[in-house]
């Protein structure tokens, strides 16, 4: 990438971004399935666009389809780095990008999820000013009678406000918003444009992608930037569009939506009024770009620091996001009493997940009722054994695949406007889960445990109970990292597909020493296996005595001998290190998801 970078300029709070010859490709690659873009080829995105965000106006981002609107965005936020060339200038550390699309966490109230957000963005004043601020953006945008209402329960417009009020916290100089009107009616999008004037009246720099506005809608901005094929037909104020357009011979027809208007302009191919338009824009770039440098002279320390907090943004290829307002343990502590709200509140993914866990034990009772205490009924209680890996595996890691996409999205977009790591978040996460994950198991275990008449010895129910557990935990992490990895569709699919080898080899089907020799490896890595292997070493081993046989004829009554002919390990601390191990490993890979997920986000 081939960047060249001005010295920011300080205009009133916000800071006057300028950009020129802006030009943004993408090539193609193995997976292109399009035939307009073949493999090896090169698809131009932005074509030398030029413009300027000015502090304390309003900017609309105006054009068609594919015109480049959001690609634009991503690059003046520092999310878009790889095939980026051009020179952009005034670009700071406070730096904020709203995406399209409000992800919130919708247990939280509106109440709650801004003081989550103060605590993280304001760690260092008191209670009392947190809350204060809070007050003081609530009213600002309009949120302050739905202060506590759920997230979940908020209108498109309100969760556009309240997603807007979350990032004001910091006092950021820029604010880039995507398509911040976009699914809502004429009534709602007004209601978040006047909110961003209220924004823009505290003279910050504020720029946001519509896409067709109504009249009254487009009439509320300050500037415009207009995009046709990703080059810039119109940048300027919104009351020299006219003029600027009869330059080039082109006339809005009376009572005509001048927004229609332009988008309509931005569709055609007339070439003849796109180098004119195109040359208009480039000496309004120009103009403003001086009027930076001069403003530069008179303010060149502060303007240094946004200098070099923009060369490290746009230098890099990845973003590695180190500079986080709060500390560590700060972090973890909001993160954590955001998690316990959550999951206390989750009606699906706690609360349901408990009381069929309880059922299911009733039911497995009443159907291997006394199977664990009589020696004609040993095949019958190993299947009863391996139905409890079962459920305790699915029952733990479909529910996960549900809620954690959409929360891996809240995640990713936090942690890209600098709230917290991704570390931090993993450690929370653990944490978080794991007084539920230890619920459910209990909730299973204890009652099928005493129903099914397994042995009612304290040190093999507590073995018990630690099996079930780490299964709990191993399952609920792999539906964390399919979850985030391949969305709700695919992972529904992913996890069973995934998981039937891992059944194949849990020795339950066929013993270890019937298993080929080639395809041992994969019995090697099943956790299945472990958990099986440790579960019947609980019932049967450790020197348990002959089991009553009311049969006339029982083929295992000592069940050392029946652990014998199952070719188990009988290796009890080894299988639980193993479990250990894939849960570390599931964690890691986790952490290494949302990287990569950051990492393409910002390409």
């Amino acid at each position: 990438m081939d960047i060249e970078l001005g010295n920011g300029s300080q205009h009133s709070v916000g800071d006057v971004v300028v950009f020129a010859d802006v030009r943004y490709e993408i090539s193609g690659n193995i997976w292109t399935k399009k035939k307009a873009f073949p493999r090896g080829d090169k698809q131009v995105i932005l074509d030398n666009a030029c413009g300027a965000l000015r502090a304390g106006r309003l900017t609309f981002i105006l054009g068609p389809s594919g015109a480049g609107k959001t690609s634009l965005l991503k690059i003046l936020a520092g999310r878009k780095k790889r095939g980026v060339k051009g020179s952009i200038q005034g670009v700071g550390k406070n730096t904020v990008l709203v995406a399209q699309h409000a992800n919130l966490v919708d247990a939280l109230t509106v109440q709650e999820t801004l003081q989550f957000a103060a605590a993280l963005k304001l760690p260092e004043i008191s209670r009392l000013e947190r809350n204060n601020t809070i007050e003081r953006i609530s009213n600002q945008l309009g949120i302050k009678d739905v202060s506590h209402t759920r997230a979940s329960r908020l209108s498109g417009g309100e969760r556009k406000k309240l997603t807007i009020a979350c990032e004001l916290l910091t006092d950021p100089h820029i604010m880039l918003l995507d398509e911040p009107t976009s699914g809502l009616d004429s009534v709602s999008s007004m209601s978040v444009a006047k909110a961003l004037q209220a924004v823009v009246k505290s003279g910050r720099t504020v720029a946001c992608v519509i896409h067709q506005p109504s009249s009254q809608l487009f009439t509320s901005a300050d500037d415009i930037i207009l995009l046709a094929f990703g080059r810039t037909l119109y940048a300027g104020a919104i009351e020299d569009i006219p003029s600027v357009l009869k330059k080039a011979g082109l006339v809005c027809p009376q009572f005509y939506n001048m927004a229609d208007y332009l988008i309509e302009i931005a569709s055609s191919k007339n070439k003849d009024s796109f180098a004119i338009l195109e040359n208009q824009a480039r000496l309004y770039a120009s103009e403003m770009r001086k009027i930076c440098d001069n403003e530069n002279g008179l303010q060149n320390e502060k303007s240094l620091d946004i200098s070099n907090d923009a060369e490290t943004l746009l230098k890099t290829n990845t973003t590695l996001v180190t500079n986080y307002s709060a500390s560590d343990c700060q972090q973890l502590k909001a993160l954590l009493w955001r998690g316990y709200k959550g999951a206390l509140r989750d009606v699906h993914l706690t609360q349901i997940r408990l009381v069929t866990h309880f059922l299911v034990a009733l039911l497995l009772g009443a159907l291997y009722k006394g199977a664990g205490a009589e020696a004609h009924r040993m095949t019958t209680n190993t299947g009863c054994l391996f139905f409890f890996l079962l459920f305790v595996f699915f029952s733990n890691a479909m529910p996960t695949i549900q809620n954690f996409p959409v929360e891996s999205t809240v995640v990713l977009q936090e942690h890209l406007n600098k709230w917290y790591s991704l570390r931090t978040y993993c450690a929370s996460k653990i944490l978080v889960d794991l007084p539920v994950q230890l619920l459910c198991a209990t909730v299973f275990v204890l009652p099928a445990w005493y129903l099914t008449s397994q042995p009612l010895e304290l040190y093999r129910m507590s073995l018990a109970w630690v099996i079930c557990a780490l299964t709990t935990i191993l399952a609920q992490n792999f539906g964390l990292v399919i979850g985030a990895a391949c969305g709700v569709k695919l992972g529904m699919f992913v996890i069973p597909a995934a998981n039937i080898p891992m059944l194949m080899f849990s020795g339950f089907f066929i013993p270890y020493h019937e298993i080929p020799y080639y395809l041992r490896p994969f019995a090697v890595i099943s956790y299945f296996r472990y958990a099986f292997d440790a579960f019947l070493l609980t019932v049967y081993g450790f020197e348990r005595p002959n089991l009553p046989c009311h049969k006339d004829f029982c083929f295992y009554k000592n069940p050392n001998y029946y652990l014998d002919f199952l070719g188990l390990s009988k290796n009890f601390s080894n299988d639980v290190i193993v479990l250990l191990v894939w849960i570390i490993v599931l964690e890691i890979s986790l952490i290494c998801v949302l990287k990569y997920r950051v990492y393409k986000a910002c390409r």
